[in-house]
């Protein structure tokens, strides 16, 4: 018999509520509750910053919205202002990186460290305009979870807004995320275009969805999900409640 599953992608942009301009980890969780997903990926998320309160983000959501959950720091340091890379070891302490809160049991995590970046600081006259002084190291988080007894490999990530750099840690997260897996899913905010991406994952089914960015008045669809082996997507659409500049993406997905 398959097995069904609802997975959901949140950027939280540390927490921030655009309609207030302050961080209001109450208002984030509310919106993911919404959501009501089976695993929740989230990204931009903050532990023990000082710009948000110095709390653990996704300890705190897995608090609220019931389950297991997994951190995987990207960085160390303030990624406002100056930060150094990880290794195989987090001495903990302020972080950035992604999550993911599960319901189903996990039975593994993995920590990707993806190419391109390291050690720096972010420039005083950095923009989007200007943006190459991008050196954020970026990761993925993969669990290994157990649904109905089935066996899934769930993998976010966050990567470069430079498409370069953005395409090359795309191919390395993606073999990562399918190594050994029977059903693979891949979720996240991938910074990239549609029509760029699905290159980059051949043997991946990236269905097209809607635009998630900005928020406000969305154009672009950079946060996406994408199956491979036994596992089919259903449906994907975007959720309008949200307190960050990308909206949800929401996914019902059949286990074969």
């Amino acid at each position: 018999m398959p097995s069904t599953l609802r997975i959901a992608s949140f950027n939280l942009l540390h927490g921030i509520d655009l309609s207030s301009g302050a961080v209001d980890l109450d208002r984030a969780a509310e919106a993911a509750a919404a959501l009501d997903a089976d695993v929740l990926a989230v990204q931009e998320a903050d532990r023990d910053q000082p710009r948000s309160g110095e709390r653990h983000q996704v300890a705190e959501l897995a608090e609220r919205l019931g389950g297991d959950w997994r951190f995987a720091p990207a960085l160390l340091g303030d990624p406002g202002s100056s930060w150094r890379a990880l290794g195989n070891d987090d001495p903990g302490g302020p972080a950035y990186g992604v999550g993911i809160i599960s319901r189903v049991p996990v039975q593994a995590a993995h920590r990707l460290v993806l190419p391109g970046g390291g050690d720096g600081h972010r420039s005083p006259n950095a923009s989007l305009a200007n943006p190459g002084y991008d050196r954020e190291p970026r990761v993925g988080l993969r669990l290994d979870l157990e649904v109905d007894g089935r066996a899934l490999a769930m993998t976010t990530t966050h990567l470069s807004y430079l498409p370069w750099r953005g395409l090359a840690q795309l191919r390395a997260v993606a073999r990562k995320a399918a190594d050994g897996a029977q059903a693979a899913i891949l979720i996240g905010d991938l910074n990239l275009p549609r029509w760029l991406s699905r290159p980059a994952t051949l043997g991946w089914t990236n269905p097209r969805g809607l635009p998630t960015y900005p928020s406000w008045r969305p154009r672009v669809q950079p946060d996406q999900v994408m199956v491979r082996g036994a596992v089919a997507i259903e449906r994907v659409r975007t959720v309008s409640r949200t307190t960050s500049d990308h909206l949800p993406v929401v996914a019902d997905l059949r286990l074969a």
